[in-house]
């Protein structure tokens, strides 16, 4: 009785498949805690024997014929350590490994598991010591990124001092005021001038000095006024001027110019620098630049002073440089391009992968971007363990880019995505699947009654 030999061998079929779905199963519920870890799914398929005609065909039983990860989001938990990092939405980290297998692309990995640490030599690191892979900040260029794939390194050397070389002053200068009577007076400036503000000046050591510009409305017919910046005669000389009376050292000019403005309040090109001309500054490089040298030995080289957009220039009409209409007199806003040497204090990883420093001086720097690898395939990529994929020609080429461009997903900080093992689906799952290898054993046991039968027919 071929036949019913062939049925013990197809049951044999479902119990190897239920086995295998078993197995696929309890690997899901070991993994139920193992962050970034993806449900497996087993597929299973038909085996054909043999045909007796026309639709008229035996079946083998079946096989397991893959089994396929299942690449939805997993839930986000905060963790509360900073380079503990969740993908929300597509995309692997690329973590890169000499022992990797030769079957991975340029020894890269991939996962969704970002428990990260900083090693000794500042690399950004898996716990088996993957280098995770980013775009550093260009040391030529702070705004921009180095185009090229490379292990993030966080180096936590100091941040060097910068001199001033601009300052944005934007003030309302009060068009009721009426000039002083005396011309200004150095020695005497605040009784010779309408308006003051204070601005620091960093020189190349990185120290900061206070710089008073004083502005005071000239006699002549119009709207113009004159301005003077002034620091500590004793920064500039060893020996500084100082007052014939009370012999209090004498603040030092360090520079002066003039500002005009139309009949609306509104700023005329051109603001004059000391040497008659003009002090407005933009691309054109209009503006004269000063260079202070300080009694102490530092300097700031190539001080420029800039008093806002004036009529005329770039196409603007005047409005967000400074002004002089009929309201008190007053700072906008003023700003310098110099600061203070500074210290890595901590760091902030942001959704879009930028690792930004943060330093003592207040300052922040972007020193590198974490990189994400996406695919047109994600089932094409092969498990490697340690929550790794490989890459597979199946997946198609690997596309780097930062988070949250093109297909890529978000990053956030001092989180961990966890599994999406769903334990309830499983559960309902191994009941299903323990049937049917009870029904396949109860086909064994048939199989083998009947031919019981057939050997009973010879007594």
């Amino acid at each position: 009785m071929p036949s019913i030999n062939n049925s013990l061998n197809t049951a044999v079929t479902g119990l190897e498949t239920s086995s295998d779905g078993m197995n696929i199963i309890a690997n899901n519920i070991a993994n139920a805690n193992t962050r970034g870890f993806k449900t497996d799914r087993p597929e299973f398929e038909d085996q054909l024997a043999f045909s007796l005609g026309d639709n008229c065909q035996l079946g083998r039983g079946s096989r397991l014929k893959t089994v396929t990860a299942l690449h939805n989001q997993g839930s986000i938990t905060n963790t509360g350590q900073l380079t503990d990092l969740a993908i929300q939405g597509d995309g692997f980290f690329a973590i890169r490994n000499n022992s990797s297998a030769t079957n991975d692309s340029n020894g890269i990995q991939y996962t969704r598991q970002g428990s990260f640490r900083f090693d000794k030599e500042g690399k950004l690191t898996d716990p088996d010591g993957g280098r995770v892979q980013g775009y550093m900040a260009d040391p030529d260029s702070p705004t921009k990124l180095s185009p090229t794939l490379s292990d993030l390194q966080i180096v936590t050397s100091n941040l060097p001092p910068r001199e001033t070389t601009l300052v944005n002053v934007v003030a309302n200068l009060d068009a009721r005021e009426k000039a002083p009577i005396e011309s200004f007076n150095p020695a005497r400036p605040k009784d010779t001038s309408n308006f003051t503000t204070s601005v620091t000046i960093y020189d190349n050591y990185g120290t900061g000095r206070q710089a008073q510009i004083y502005f005071n409305r000239l006699p002549e017919e119009g709207n113009n006024w004159e301005w003077h910046a002034m620091i500590d005669g004793a920064e500039i000389s060893a020996s500084p001027e100082k007052d014939p009376v009370s012999g209090k050292v004498l603040p030092a000019v360090v520079a002066q110019g003039k500002l005009n403005f139309d009949a609306n309040g509104n700023a005329v090109m051109p603001f004059t620098g000391r040497d008659g001309a003009p002090s407005q500054y933009d691309a054109m490089g209009k503006s004269d630049a000063i260079n202070i040298n300080f009694a102490s030995g530092s300097k700031a080289t190539g001080l420029q002073f800039n008093f806002g957009a004036a009529i005329g220039e770039d196409g603007k009409k005047g409005t967000q440089g400074s002004t002089s209409i009929a309201t008190n007199s007053g700072l906008i806003f003023h700003t310098q391009n110099g600061y203070e040497p500074g210290y890595l204090r901590t760091l902030r990883i942001e959704q879009d992968g930028a690792i930004r420093g943060v330093f003592s001086n207040g300052l922040e720097k972007r020193l590198g971007v974490v990189a994400l690898a996406s695919f047109s395939n994600n089932l094409g990529l092969q498990k490697a363990g340690r929550n790794n994929y490989a890459y597979t020609s199946k997946a198609g080429e690997p596309r780097y880019g930062a988070p949250q461009t093109g297909s890529r997903g978000a990053i956030f900080s001092s989180s961990l995505e966890e599994s999406n093992v769903d334990l309830a689906q499983q559960f309902v799952n191994m009941i299903t699947t323990q049937r049917a290898f009870q029904a396949n054993s109860k086909s064994i046991t048939t199989s083998d009654t009947m031919l019981d039968e057939v050997v009973n027919l010879k007594r």
